[in-house]
This record gives structure tokens, C-alpha cells and sequence, in this order.
């Protein structure tokens, strides 16, 4: 599929999906379907091991949704769709945030398992929707909890806070800063790295968590066992095992 609202590259089994509507890359109805579009595609990529997603430009990660484009908001896939597909993906998403992540914006860091972000002073993150007297309703609300606890993610979207990459940092929300020129460097690098994790070892990693945290421990232990008993004979488990007698780097095929 050729995209307009978003660019899509991929090397080295690392997939960069680059938000293209600069200078804020504001969510509308292009955006949606295009990003639902190449999540679900990536999902089944054997080419893909892992997803970067980022802004066009230096202003803005997302800064959420586009205010001029409302009428348009009940057509094409759900927002909530999409971030699930992201969260539950069984594929490490990172998310290299280099400018304003508000509301949607935020919501799409918050659904990606790593988050770094630029150390510009300008780029700032949050959920501000409680000062347009609506609520973030892209999994916010559920997501940023989960991250920082109930209250400092109530403290967060009730007063409509919007926190520096230093801020965000020393609460949590993200996992490091940057600084700017080094920011999409950094990403592909520890992308990189995870690109030769054993891609089956990492999906049930992901799976299983995902479900404990959403459903129970009990839930996450049947997921766990589940996968336990397809590692053991895959070929990744074979190749890890005679790397580690002969002492050399494993190379993973995800099989």
C-alpha cells in the first residue's frame, strides 16, 4: 500500500513508520487509516522484528487529534483499534518521540513498549483533553496508570499537564532522553539490538505479559505455559542452545 499521511521504511528487520502531516503530524482521518493499515500489515512482515514510530519534522511527535478534521472522527478505524493493536503487538514498538506528544499523541507513546524522547525544551507530553471539557479516548486513561499509578496519572490528565522530557523522565513516562540530534540514532540502535532477540522468545515475552497485566496472573501463567512448550522445539531454542556451546553469537530466524 503507498502511503500519504505516513512513511513506512524498513532495514534489518527494523520497520521506522515516520507520522508525515508536519509541523505537529495531528491525527485525521488519512492518519488513522493509513497507521492501521501498516501496524496490521507489520504484524504479519517476517521482515519486521521491530517498530519505531515517530514524527516528521522537529516540532511534533503527534500533537493528537486534528480539530479541523471532527467530522470525520466516527469514520475509518477506531482509535482505540489501533493503539490495541500497538499494545498488544507481538513485536517491541518504541517510540522515539521528537517533539509535542499531546492527547493522541501521548495515548500512541503510551501504547508503544519503550519510550524515548528528545531532549528539546519545547517537546513537551500529556493528555490535555479535560480543558476541552471531553477525555482522552485512546486507552490514556487506562494506559498512563498502568505506567505511573492512579495518582499521578489523575494528577496528570484532571489538571491537563503537559511535562518536559525531564519531567516525564523522573516520573517514569519515558524511558530516557535524548538530545535531539541524537534521538532517531539512539532508536535504531536499541532497535537494532532487539532486532536479534530470538523473535519467538520476544513475542511470547510480550504476549504473556500483556495478558497477566489485562486478565491476571493466572491468565498470563496459561499464556507462559503455552508458549513454553513451542520455544522448546523451535529452531530459535536449537540455535540459541549450540551458539552458547560454541561459545559464538546466535543468529534467530524466528522459526
Amino acid at each position: 500500500m503507498s502511503y500519504s499521511n505516513i512513511i513506512v521504511s524498513t532495514k534489518d528487520f527494523v520497520t521506522t513508520i515516520t507520522l508525515n502531516r508536519p509541523p505537529t503530524n495531528s491525527v485525521n482521518l488519512g492518519v488513522r487509516e493509513e497507521l492501521d493499515q501498516a501496524v496490521t500489515e507489520l504484524e504479519k512482515s517476517k521482515e519486521t522484528r521491530v517498530v519505531i514510530i515517530t514524527g516528521a519534522g522537529e516540532k511534533g511527535f503527534c500533537a493528537g487529534m486534528d480539530l479541523s478534521d471532527v467530522a470525520n472522527i466516527a469514520k475509518g478505524p477506531e482509535g482505540n483499534k489501533i493503539m490495541n493493536a500497538i499494545s498488544r503487538s507481538q513485536k517491541p514498538y518504541i517510540a522515539a518521540i521528537n517533539g509535542y506528544a499531546l492527547g493522541g499523541g501521548c495515548e500512541t507513546a503510551l501504547a508503544c513498549h519503550f519510550r524515548l524522547m528528545t531532549d528539546n525544551p519545547k517537546a513537551v507530553i500529556g493528555l490535555p483533553e479535560v480543558n476541552l471539557g471531553i477525555t482522552p479516548g485512546w486507552g490514556g486513561i487506562q494506559r498512563l496508570p498502568r505506567v505511573l499509578g492512579k495518582s499521578k496519572a489523575l494528577d496528570i490528565i484532571l489538571f491537563s499537564k503537559r511535562l518536559t522530557a525531564l519531567e516525564a523522565l523522573a516520573i517514569g513516562l519515558v524511558d530516557k532522553v535524548i538530545p535531539a540530534a541524537d534521538l532517531m540514532k539512539e532508536a535504531q540502535a536499541f532497535a537494532a539490538v532487539l532486532a536479534k532477540r530470538p523473535p519467538l522468545a520476544v513475542a511470547a515475552v510480550l504476549e504473556g505479559m500483556d495478558v497477566g497485566l489485562d486478565k491476571g496472573i493466572d491468565e498470563g501463567l496459561r499464556v507462559d505455559t503455552g508458549w513454553t512448550s513451542k520455544l522448546v522445539s523451535s529452531k530459535d531454542a536449537k540455535e540459541g542452545i549450540t551458539a552458547f556451546l560454541e561459545k559464538r553469537e546466535p543468529v534467530f530466524t524466528g522459526e
